[in-house]
C-alpha cells in the first residue's frame, strides 16, 4: 500500500480515541495533506492489519503509517509530528 493513511474507527465510545482521531484529521486537512481514513470497524482484518503495523497486539486508534513504515500513534502537540508517539 502507498500514502498516508490514519487508522481509525467510527465505533467508540473513548472520549480520548475520538479526540486524537479528530485533532489527526484535522491537522493533516489544514495542512493539505492528503491520506486514506481507514475504519477498522468495518473489519477484524483491518483492525489486525494496524495492529500488526504497529507491532503491537492491543494498538488502538488512531495509528498512523506512510506507505508499509509505521508513524506512529498520535497523543497530542501542537502538530502532527510534535506530538508524542506512543
Amino acid at each position: 500500500m502507498s500514502g498516508l493513511r490514519v487508522y481509525s474507527t467510527s465505533v467508540t465510545g473513548s472520549r480520548e480515541i475520538k479526540s486524537q482521531q479528530s485533532e489527526v484529521t484535522r491537522i493533516l486537512d489544514g495542512k493539505r495533506i492528503q491520506y486514506q481514513l481507514v475504519d477498522i470497524s468495518q473489519d477484524n482484518a483491518l483492525r489486525d492489519e494496524m495492529r500488526a503495523l504497529a507491532g503491537n497486539p492491543k494498538a488502538t486508534p488512531p495509528q498512523i503509517v506512510n506507505g508499509d513504515q509505521y508513524c506512529g500513534v498520535w497523543a497530542g502537540g501542537s502538530e502532527v509530528g510534535g506530538g508524542r508517539h506512543l
